[in-house]
């Protein structure tokens, strides 16, 4: 039987900050065992990756930093843009969530209409066309309820 590790329990992290203490120690001396030479390549290769991590709407806070420096006023346009595509994201999720809501409207309102009309033809004696509408109406209103109960959830 395994057991997972918790890292809040204090004997867990323990022992996670002794492995993570034993990696540093074997990097470090990985790192002193290279030849100059491949330290610099290392360096280097380490400087392009984290460079390359960086991900947004907007470039790294030095590359913003640069474009300013060519021309003044391109970090602000930088903002703006990202702000803009933030908004339109925005709405556009709203729209969705609008439909959504018409979507199920809709529906109820059909499966409360056949159960009217389901009422409608008991009540002039068409019993044999009530159940059917009865059952469809009250199954699609239900459906649609259990599905936006599912949905906010």
């Amino acid at each position: 039987m395994t057991t997972e590790r918790d890292p809040h329990h204090p004997k867990d992290a323990q022992t996670e900050v002794q492995q993570a203490s034993d990696t540093d120690r074997d990097l470090t001396q990985l790192v002193a065992s290279l030849p100059d030479d491949k330290k610099i390549k290392l360096h280097k290769f380490l400087e392009i990756s984290i460079e390359t991590t960086f991900s947004g709407s907007l470039p790294s806070p030095e590359d913003l930093k640069k474009y300013e420096e060519v021309k003044q006023g391109l970090a602000d346009r930088f903002m703006a843009m990202a702000e803009k595509e933030q908004q339109i994201r925005a709405d556009g999720q709203a729209g969705i969530l609008a439909n959504n809501r018409l979507r199920i409207n809709r529906a109820t309102l059909l499966g409360v209409g056949l159960i009217v009309v389901a009422g409608m033809a008991t009540w002039l004696g068409h019993t044999i066309i009530a159940l059917p509408l009865g059952l469809a109406g009250t199954v699609t209103t239900l459906l649609r309820q259990i599905m936006d109960w599912l949905d906010q959830r």
